[in-house]
């Protein structure tokens, strides 16, 4: 289950910020970050970079038009992945993209989706950034697609919270990320969690473009 995590803001740094350039989110007991960039620097390198691996069968832009919380995981999902009551809210976020937030609201349990189409590099700005300081990190793949799981020093503890990035083309990832629920901490990998997430939102988002 999950607890509320996430909020990403942009950084006046020459290369893409991490942990110091998270922000707060008004219901979240922790921080998190996602990269972001303030100049061209880093974009005009070919791609991947910083040893990501490239996205062979990239996923058609065309999914991530349309609505998030309806196309990424359907009602039998959301069951599987936190129970209910569920409360689904959109929660798209400015300097990354379109997103849906899922909460559990008796078991505080948290998901939130987001397709990363703002922020450029994809998986390289993540893995030449974020994967220095890492607490934890993880490389796998989902259903095909190269992805991470990890927990940055913003994050929280790795024993509550993870986040998974899947490189859906190149240049852009899906993010799902969360805080495993108080009844949950200590008895569960928050990443195992995240993992399963993942795996559900891809089978909805292949299932979209058809591949």
């Amino acid at each position: 289950m999950w607890r509320q995590f996430i909020v990403t803001a942009v950084c006046a740094a020459a290369v893409f910020a991490v942990a110091s350039c998270s922000g707060r989110d008004t219901n979240s007991e922790s921080l998190t970050s996602t990269p972001s960039t303030t100049t061209n620097e880093t974009s005009r390198q070919a791609l991947p970079y910083g040893d990501a691996p490239k996205v062979q069968t990239p996923l058609p832009e065309s999914i991530f038009s349309g609505d998030p919380c309806a196309d990424s995981l359907t009602a039998d999902q959301i069951m599987k992945t936190l129970g209910k009551p569920v409360d689904t809210k959109r929660a798209d976020a400015e300097t990354v993209g379109p997103g849906c937030d899922w909460r559990n609201t008796v078991t505080t349990g948290h998901a939130i989706m987001r397709y990363a189409t703002k922020l450029p590099d994809g998986l390289s700005a993540i893995y030449e950034n974020v994967k220095p300081n890492a607490l934890k990190w993880e490389p796998l793949t989902v259903q095909g697609f190269p992805a991470v799981a990890y927990v940055s020093p913003s994050g929280g503890s790795p024993d509550k919270f993870c986040q998974v990035s899947i490189g859906a083309t190149d240049n852009t990832t899906i993010e799902i990320s969360g805080f495993l629920s108080l009844n949950s901490q200590g008895k569960k990998d928050p990443c195992d969690a995240a993992k399963s997430t993942a795996d559900l939102v891809m089978t909805s988002l292949r299932a979209k473009a058809g591949v």
